[in-house]
C-alpha cells in the first residue's frame, strides 16, 4: 500500500523533506534520481517522499532480482543474505547494479524514475574515473543527452544505522549487526562516505 503525502511528511523529517523538494522538481516529467546511501540510511522512505512528489517510478536495488542474488549467493557462499563478501562484490554486484542503472535509465526517457540503492561500488568507480557520479551514470548508452540526472547520498551516522537495522529487523541485516566491527569498519569507515559526498550531487543529512 502506497503511502500518501501526509503521512510521509511525518515519517520524513522537515529538513530532508527540504533538500529533497528541489530534486523532484529538477525532474519535471522524466528524468533519473540515484538515492545513494549506506543500508539502512533512509533511502526507501526518501524514494517513497519523492514519489509522492512527482509521481515518480520507484525501482527499488533489493526488489529488482531479489531472488536470483540469493540463489545465487546460497550455492557461491552458503548464505543467501550474503551482501558484503568479496564474492558478490565480485561476481554479483557489477551485473546487477548495471543493469538496475540501464533499466532505469529506460525508463527515465518517458517517466520520472528513482532508482534506490547503495550504489557504493558505482561511486567508487566514479570517484577512481575522477568523475562525479552524475558524469559516471552518463556515460552509459541509455542516457540522453538532455536528461535530468540527479545524484543523492544520503549521509547517516553509524550509530543510527545500526539502531534502524536493529529496528527493522530484515535478515540481510543479521551478518552485519552480528560482527557490527569489522562491518562498521570495512564498510561504514572504509572512505566511500567521503568519496560519496564529493561525487554526489546532493547531500542530505539523514
Amino acid at each position: 500500500m502506497l503511502e500518501n503525502r501526509d503521512q510521509l511528511d511525518v515519517r520524513v523529517p522537515t529538513p530532508v523533506r527540504e533538500r529533497l523538494r528541489p530534486v523532484a522538481e529538477a525532474l519535471g516529467r522524466r528524468g533519473l534520481v540515484l538515492l545513494c546511501g549506506f543500508p539502512a540510511s533512509g533511502k526507501s522512505t526518501a524514494a517513497a517522499y519523492l514519489r509522492a512528489l512527482c509521481g515518480a517510478v520507484v525501482l527499488d536495488k533489493d526488489r529488482f532480482v531479489p531472488l536470483l542474488e540469493e540463489q545465487v549467493m546460497e550455492q557461491l557462499t552458503g548464505d543467501r543474505n550474503d551482501r558484503d563478501s568479496d564474492t558478490y562484490r565480485t561476481l554479483i554486484s557489477p551485473g546487477l547494479y548495471e543493469g538496475l542503472i540501464r533499466t532505469g535509465l529506460t525508463a527515465a526517457a518517458a517517466a520520472p524514475v528513482v532508482l534506490d540503492a547503495p550504489f557504493l561500488s558505482t561511486i567508487r568507480n566514479a570517484h577512481a574515473a575522477g568523475r562525479t557520479l552524475s558524469e559516471y551514470v552518463r556515460g552509459y548508452p541509455e542516457a540522453a543527452r538532455s536528461m535530468p540526472i540527479v545524484t543523492v547520498w544520503l549521509d547517516t551516522p553509524a550509530d543510527r544505522i545500526r539502531a534502524r537495522m536493529i529496528a527493522r529487523g530484515a535478515d540481510r541485516d543479521a551478518p552485519k549487526l552480528a560482527e557490527w566491527e569489522a562491518y562498521r569498519s570495512a564498510v561504514l569507515e572504509s572512505g566511500t562516505r567521503e568519496k560519496a559526498c564529493r561525487a554526489c550531487d546532493v547531500v542530505i543529512p539523514s
